[in-house]
């Protein structure tokens, strides 16, 4: 078993959710990127994207993925969708343990339709069309992050938690 796990996916896949049920099962800690960054700026991602822009934030993405790649304790970590953004990113979490892609599809995330505290969504009428936007952009990186993916449509976030626990056991 590998010392971390490293969830990655779309916003809205199920990443703290899928965590927070994998953390209840191994007995090992769940870190949220998204709420380790939260916690230290003092201000929500939305207020984050105002008032310093993307790229702040993003580099403070980074030196959060470095801290907890660089912790020897095993983890649950649920990192925000962008994680996978930096290339630096991807190579520590495939470094430092298992990298599972939780994968919705199109439609259920766009089905969710949960636009707050989502600023790359924010302002946008038309959300099929930002939510593939953003797919187009990012697959690929999911892809060569990713030791797996997991399916997600049509499985509770138990089942998803179920069947990655048995793979991150396997040898």
């Amino acid at each position: 078993m590998t010392s971390k796990l490293w969830l990655i996916g779309m916003m809205s896949s199920g990443k703290t959710k899928v965590g927070r049920r994998l953390s209840e099962r191994s007995g090992f800690p769940l870190v949220d990127t998204d709420d380790q960054i939260v916690e230290q700026a003092g201000m929500t991602i939305p207020q984050i994207f105002a008032t310093h822009g993307e790229p702040a934030f993003r580099s403070m993405e980074s030196e959060e993925v470095a801290r907890i790649a660089g912790r020897s304790e095993r983890l649950v970590v649920a990192t925000g969708g962008g994680a996978i953004l930096d290339k630096a990113n991807r190579t520590l979490m495939r470094e430092t343990g298992l990298v599972v892609w939780l994968k919705p599809s199109i439609a259920s995330l766009i089905a969710k339709g949960k636009t707050k505290n989502r600023p790359l969504l924010l302002g946008h009428a038309d959300l099929a069309s930002r939510y593939t936007e953003i797919w187009e952009a990012r697959k690929h990186l999911y892809e060569e992050a990713a030791h797996m993916s997991i399916p997600m449509d049509g499985k509770t976030r138990r089942q998803a938690a179920e069947e990655i626990w048995r793979l991150w056991q396997a040898p």
